[in-house]
């Protein structure tokens, strides 16, 4: 069985860079690593919740201020999750179902439709393996047969509570926390690079959609001596560029459209990613304008792409995100969650 573990600092400075955070963490995470937890944790049963809260606690000290931990994610390979939070605690539980839809806003006229939704307005509809991630109170599970009542339907025409509707992501999002009490919110993802989320209480969606994009840069305030850089930046400082392959996530938010029943014009997003990202593919971050005068650190790309983006978007930007290799992440919010 094996565990994964993120967690994110609340705010984004130079210093320390990610490389010296995740040192600081796998030295606290050391203790727990092949190791048999029952006899870390006693007569007390190892449970997620009981593992990320020990974790919490060693994670804690490893971040010096103006610095805190804000987030820590701990699943099982494959299973269950455990989120926690400033806030308080979820639990995650994830499934899957295999199904069919079509893409079909009532409201519009059949050429509309074409128009916006092109072959996915096919009324033979098409399929998706769907992935769901619920969260919800700790002590609280999924109602027995979640999973049955989606898994190998035709969500447009089986699905009661969907007919009529325009049957995209944001619909399955909210019926899925619908069907599950006491939820703090549902992702599903339609393919492993969109999702749609739907959080009860604010009555709120968001969209998420990733790309990527290919790119070098070396690590390097030229304010600094070099032994100041190399102790800041170690090897990634070292003369010539090295190169990433960026992972970028791009969420909106808002409420939904009256006539397509969607959040956000996706055509929108991808037009301003198309136009944004080819500025980053296949260059030297450092011969880029924006990253002449700072080093092209994740978190100064995290603040890029934010500021770009709102600047092409018409409103609705939530969260930019850009992983620099699958451990390193950084991102810039809207709000402090």
């Amino acid at each position: 069985m094996g565990r994964r573990l993120r967690a994110g600092p609340r705010r984004h400075g130079l210093d320390p860079p990610p490389h010296r955070l995740a040192n600081r963490g796998r030295r606290r995470l050391e203790q727990y690593d092949h190791r048999h937890l029952n006899s870390i944790f006693g007569d007390a049963e190892p449970t997620l919740l009981k593992l990320a809260r020990a974790l919490w606690a060693d994670l804690r000290p490893a971040l010096a201020s103006p610095l805190g931990l804000a987030s820590l994610e701990l699943r099982e390979e494959d299973g269950p999750g455990v989120e926690l939070t400033r806030g308080g605690a979820s639990a995650i539980l994830a499934g899957g179902v295999s199904a069919a839809h079509r893409t079909h806003a009532p409201r519009l006229s059949d050429a509309e439709n074409l128009a916006l939704y092109g072959i996915c307005n096919n009324p033979a509809g098409h399929g998706h393996n769907y992935r769901a991630e619920v969260y919800l109170p700790p002590e609280v599970g999924l109602p027995p047969r979640l999973w049955a009542e989606f898994d190998h339907k035709n969500l447009s025409a089986d699905i009661p509570d969907l007919r009529g509707r325009n049957v995209v992501t944001e619909a399955i999002a909210e019926l899925l926390s619908r069907r599950a009490p006491g939820a703090s919110r549902a992702r599903v993802w339609e393919t492993p690079a969109f999702f749609a989320e739907y959080h009860p209480a604010a009555a709120r969606y968001r969209l998420g959609q990733r790309y990527r994009f290919n790119a070098a840069h070396r690590l390097h305030n030229p304010g600094w001596s070099a032994e100041e850089n190399r102790r800041l930046y170690g090897k990634c400082s070292q003369p010539g560029p090295h190169g990433h392959s960026y992972l970028v996530e791009i969420a909106t938010s808002g409420a939904l459209d009256p006539r397509t029943e969607t959040a956000y014009d996706l055509g929108e997003l991808d037009a301003a990613a198309g136009g944004i990202l080819s500025e980053l593919d296949y260059v030297d971050l450092d011969r880029v304008a924006a990253f002449r005068g700072q080093p092209s650190t994740a978190e100064n790309l995290a603040a890029h792409l934010w500021s770009r983006f709102a600047d092409r978007l018409s409103g609705g930007l939530d969260e930019a995100r850009i992983w620099e290799t699958p451990d390193s992440q950084m991102r810039v919010t809207s709000d402090v969650r």
